[in-house]
């Protein structure tokens, strides 16, 4: 996205406070309905005074473009895209080198680092690594408690459901679109889901229902076997199972218990 308005046009869209972005910075953000429900689920990096590049998760490209040409009335601002791209994550606190890539994100998982456009192998020689492939991020991810949109959390939920109000909202910035419910939840509120760690005792599948005392509150969404922690899993659970509680997986003999996030911290 490039244009005079560019910065102006995505600060009263977005979540976060992209207007402050130094150039070569990214952030987390969201774009939100009037009702403060989460439509999609983005980094932000400014790549000039100018120009922003929005990065989305795979099929997620098409529908934020519509969005974005819906609220594009006027401003002086052209949206190109969406360009699918290659993407390799390297765990490393910081990137000193780009090793080929067009572009370099804060990744999602903290203490990683997203590269746009680099060659797996390059990269990872670059910098010394060794690939560890998709199985081992997702993994990761579970641990550090990460949601991902589509997965974990969809255009039903509110921010604070999904616990994206640390790092993807801006309590201080002016106003933007859904902003009005995420304030009012933030200051005065609660929720009555909210994404929680389920530490499993057997194997479970994403999609069961979560049992407590017999009723369901809430659905495994993401899960994965931990080195550390065996198996895990992310679930939106109702207010009435904190974490502590013991719980069951529908349709099977696995019990589980209700944790805070992270279930793992990563620099």
């Amino acid at each position: 996205m490039d244009g005079p308005d560019a910065a102006a046009f995505l600060q009263g869209l977005l979540t976060n406070d992209v207007a402050a972005l130094d150039v070569g910075t990214s952030c987390h953000a969201l774009v939100l309905d009037s009702s403060g429900h989460v439509q999609a689920d983005v980094r932000v990096a400014r790549t000039a005074p100018d120009g922003f590049t929005i990065v989305a998760d795979t099929g997620h490209g098409k529908p934020l473009a519509a969005l974005l040409n819906e609220f594009h009335f006027s401003e002086d601002v052209d949206i190109i895209g969406p360009e699918p791209f290659a993407m390799v994550t390297l765990i490393a606190p910081s990137v000193t080198s780009p090793a080929g890539a067009d572009l370099v994100i804060a990744g999602r998982i903290p203490g990683t680092h997203d590269l746009i456009g680099a060659d797996a192998a390059d990269a990872t020689a670059a910098v010394g690594a060794e690939p560890a492939g998709a199985e081992f991020l997702e993994t990761m991810r579970i641990e550090a408690g990460v949601p991902r949109f589509g997965v974990d959390h969809t255009r039903a939920n509110l921010v604070q459901e999904a616990g994206l109000e640390t790092t993807a909202v801006s309590f201080d910035k002016g106003c933007y679109l859904g902003q009005e419910t995420v304030a009012r939840v933030h200051y005065r509120g609660q929720v009555n889901r909210r994404l929680a760690g389920v530490a499993l005792d057997g194997p479970a599948e994403s999609g069961a229902a979560l049992l407590l005392d017999g009723r369901a509150v809430g659905t495994l969404t993401s899960v994965a076997v931990s080195d550390a922690l065996g198996p895990i899993g992310l679930s939106i659970l109702r207010r009435e199972a904190p974490p502590g509680s013991a719980v069951v997986v529908e349709g099977t003999g696995v019990g589980g218990r209700i944790t805070e996030l992270p279930f793992k911290k990563f620099d």
